[in-house]
Parts: C-alpha cells; sequence; structure tokens
C-alpha cells in the first residue's frame, strides 16, 4: 500500500469511527449526558475502576481479532473493521477517561481512585443497581 493510499484509507477509517462514536453515544450512555458514563457505571456496579471496566470491551474485541489473525476465520456476524473500528474508539475514550481522572483528582501526580466508586450511591452493599436508575428517563425517541 503506498503513502497516498494509506493516506486515504485512515482518513476514512478514521471519519467512520468518529461517525460510529457519535452514533452509539446515546445508547451506551443510557442518554446520559456525560460520554464516559458507560464505564463509570459499569465500574461502579462491577467494583472495579472505570478505565478497567472499559479494557474489558477492548478485549473482547481484541482476543476476537488475535483468533482471526491466528485461524484466518471470523466466527461470528461482527466484521475484522467493525472490531477494529470499536477499539480505536475505546482508545480514544481511554484517553478521555484519564484525562477526566486526572481534572477531578486536581493533583496530576495523583493515582486514580482503586476502590471502584464513582460517586453513585447504592442503599446498601447488595443493592444490584443504584438509587439513580430509578431517576432515568428516556430523552430521545429511539431508532427504528
Amino acid at each position: 500500500m503506498t503513502y497516498e493510499k494509506f493516506k486515504e484509507f485512515r482518513d476514512v477509517f478514521i471519519a467512520e469511527a468518529m461517525e460510529l462514536s457519535d452514533n452509539k453515544s446515546v445508547e451506551y450512555t443510557i442518554s446520559n449526558e456525560s460520554k464516559l458514563y458507560n464505564f463509570i457505571h459499569v465500574a461502579d456496579r462491577l467494583g472495579t475502576t472505570p478505565q478497567q471496566a472499559l479494557m474489558g470491551y477492548v478485549c473482547k474485541h481484541f482476543d476476537a481479532l488475535c483468533n482471526e489473525a491466528k485461524t484466518g476465520k471470523v466466527f461470528s456476524d461482527e466484521a475484522v473493521r467493525s472490531r477494529c473500528l470499536d477499539i480505536a474508539n475505546y482508545m480514544i475514550l481511554y484517553a478521555a477517561l484519564h484525562s477526566h481522572t486526572k481534572e477531578t483528582t486536581h493533583d496530576n501526580n495523583a493515582k486514580p481512585n482503586r476502590n471502584g466508586s464513582s460517586g453513585f450511591v447504592r442503599k446498601s452493599k447488595n443493592d444490584a443497581e443504584p438509587s439513580q436508575w430509578g431517576d432515568l428517563q428516556r430523552t430521545k425517541k429511539a431508532r427504528s
């Protein structure tokens, strides 16, 4: 692939990744205004950090790509390109989480909170969902 062809490929790929990211946002954030909500929420539910939650999603795609590289076969309806687009978007989200963590600690040398706390409050340790779930409302009409 020539440099020129690669640049064309890269420009199309990045534009496609941005469009995919924008289209998936409302679904994965449960209509929350925070782009990082999904990872913060999942981390809270699992008792991990948002970065760890995000990396779980990345690992799923990475493992599938490793299997395709090893066997030359794709075993699901999710194409290699789609997985690559998702991983590219997850890396941008990871960088955003990292930046957000640094901003919220107010100390660039501070380590992120490792206790899994994201600010959501449970009534008791055994509650499956934070109390704020009862306040969720759909803000946009879902597409058919």
